[in-house]
């Protein structure tokens, strides 16, 4: 551990404890490599896996600055992602915390031992996905897909198996000091571009460097450390372009085109640069042309805390004002109705879910005119989707309007394909091969063509549901990037899971939990503390039950 000095504006020194990234790697890299690289103990494994990786990564990612600089030696180029988030610390307030993460699961290492697949998936992409996209004409070695079908993500396991906080900034600090963030971030980035460019020795005696892929986080935090143009800044009055991968929202290209095929802002993407400051983590080597591409989408906060939480809000109280849970009472009675229907299903298929109660406040209805969203957990939303499938089912049997009849079929098939998405990216390892990435393509068009579609339904109505959110083009950009990886005939795509941050929100809670109960006054050195013997005993139990 190392100790920042910071400054204050009078003067003052603040010591702020943090881990060099340029320390641990070397650390991990000569006593316990395997953590880097899936678990692997073989340091050929590790090699071939690292090998298959980066020709794999090359087929999207051509522009990355890793092939220009170590393309004859990339069985020595580990890769890594970076977090960044903000927690509930002591008082409730917000504790910034910045880690470093692997990108293999270490669960890569059992399926290896196992000799077979982690996901041995058999997805049939229907014949009209086959004529869209025509034939593989990127291939990879036969060797390289037996290796790439063994990786997996890291969303399975203790978090502190793969990821490791970096530094921790108390509320007392974060809140009155802004720029502390700011300057540590600075010497998180030139630890970073040090081991991109000069590495460290292995015990081995060869030179091991990490390369960043991504950087993970929510808008929020994106917005705080670097982006100047986001959906934070959007305009009210004039257009302006909202979007930090294009120029969404200016004049003439509204970010609101979801449901074509190429729509107008596809055209403008990486145009211009989303800051007018550069930004500290630019230093960190990714893309020299377009460095904001290291700033990640990631599927848990568009999808479950974003697009799937309007899903859920604007079925239920569709529902709810058409008089499908009660017609006696008011809005709120008719709440508690749907309820205890959801309680009902929740026993029947053993959730266990958070929710005590529906009420307007959850679902963020102040006036019967706004437009409903669901103020639940990403889990609570998984299984509020999962109950209105079923119930929409059976008010499809016995409507009582047959004029609901379409909306109803729309809005299950809708729900369908929101679930769907999931469990195709959690039935799949790292890398899903080109059938499967069809199948993921045409679930998530089904899903943002479902939205729109009921949005249109409603636009007419006297309800008030489906608005359109730039979370929902953020899942549109995604869909265009796996479109046009098809098109180039790509054999494989890189899982959207690997970018997921459900479990890096975890790791920031048991952090957090931790800066909550011990001493603030050497609250970074006794957190990393904790946090690192955590680490140590969850991998060496690892690798006890697995064998390994």
């Amino acid at each position: 551990m190392k100790t920042f000095d910071y400054i204050t504006e009078s003067g003052d020194t603040i010591p702020i404890t943090y881990i060099s990234s340029c320390d641990l790697f070397e650390y991990l890299v000569n006593h316990h490599p395997g953590v880097l690289v899936g678990g692997l103990q073989s340091q050929v494994d590790r090699a071939e896996h690292l090998q298959a990786f980066w020709q794999a990564f090359r087929l999207q990612h051509q522009d990355h600055i890793v092939y220009s600089e170590h393309d004859g030696q990339l069985e020595t180029v580990i890769p890594i992602y970076w977090h960044g988030d903000e927690g509930r610390g002591k008082r409730w307030g917000n504790t910034a915390v910045v880690a470093m993460e692997c990108v293999f699961g270490n669960q890569t290492a059992v399926s290896a031992r196992k000799k077979r697949p982690y996901a041995a998936c058999q997805f049939q992409p229907s014949s009209s996905l086959k004529r869209r996209f025509g034939d593989c004409n990127r291939k990879l070695t036969q060797k390289q897909l037996d290796i790439l079908r063994l990786q997996t993500t890291t969303m399975k396991g203790h978090s502190f198996l793969h990821h490791w906080p970096l530094f921790i900034i108390p509320s007392s600090i974060h809140h009155e000091h802004p720029k502390a963030l700011m300057q540590l971030l600075d010497v998180m980035s030139k630890d970073f571009r040090q081991l991109f460019y000069e590495g460290c020795t292995g015990s081995d005696g060869k030179t091991y460097n990490a390369v960043v892929i991504g950087a993970k986080g929510d808008l929020k935090w994106f917005t705080k450390i670097a982006l100047q143009r986001s959906y934070e800044n959007q305009g009210r009055i004039a257009a302006y372009a909202c979007c930090h991968e294009c120029m969404a929202g200016q004049p003439g290209v509204p970010w609101e085109e979801l449901a074509s095929d190429r729509p107008a802002w596809s055209l403008t993407r990486y145009a211009q640069r989303p800051w007018t400051d550069i930004p500290c983590t630019v230093q960190i080597p990714y893309c020299p042309q377009i460095p904001e591409k290291q700033f990640k989408r990631d599927p848990f906060h568009t999808l479950k805390l974003g697009v799937y939480r309007d899903i859920a809000g604007s079925i239920l109280c569709f529902l709810v004002a058409k008089g499908y849970f009660g017609t006696v009472g008011d809005f709120d009675s008719k709440l508690k109705n749907a309820h205890m229907g959801f309680t009902l299903y929740c026993r029947t298929v053993g959730k266990s879910p958070a929710l005590r109660t529906f009420s307007r406040r959850l679902f963020m209805l102040p006036r019967l005119d706004k437009y409903p969203w669901s103020n639940t957990k990403g889990s609570d939303t998984m299984i509020l989707i999962d109950w209105l499938t079923v119930a929409l089912a059976g008010f499809e049997n016995a409507p009582l309007d047959n004029s609901h009849l379409p909306t109803f079929r729309l809005m299950k098939a809708t729900c369908k394909a929101a679930r769907k998405v999931f469990t195709d990216l959690n039935e799949h390892g790292l890398w899903a091969m080109r059938p499967c990435s069809m199948v993921f393509y045409s679930n998530m068009q089904g899903l943002i063509r479902g939205y729109c579609a009921l949005a249109s339904v409603l636009l007419n109505d006297e309800f008030n549901g489906f608005a359109i959110k730039p979370k929902l083009h953020l899942l549109r950009h995604t869909t265009l990037e796996i479109d046009e990886a098809l098109q180039q005939g790509d054999q494989c795509v890189l899982n959207w899971n690997s970018v997921n941050c459900e479990a890096d929100e975890d790791m920031i809670g048991r952090t957090c939990r931790l800066s909550r109960r011990l001493d603030s006054r050497k609250i970074g050195e006794r957190v990393l503390g904790c946090v690192l013997l955590k680490a140590g005993i969850v991998w060496n139990r690892f690798r006890k039950l697995h064998k390994i």
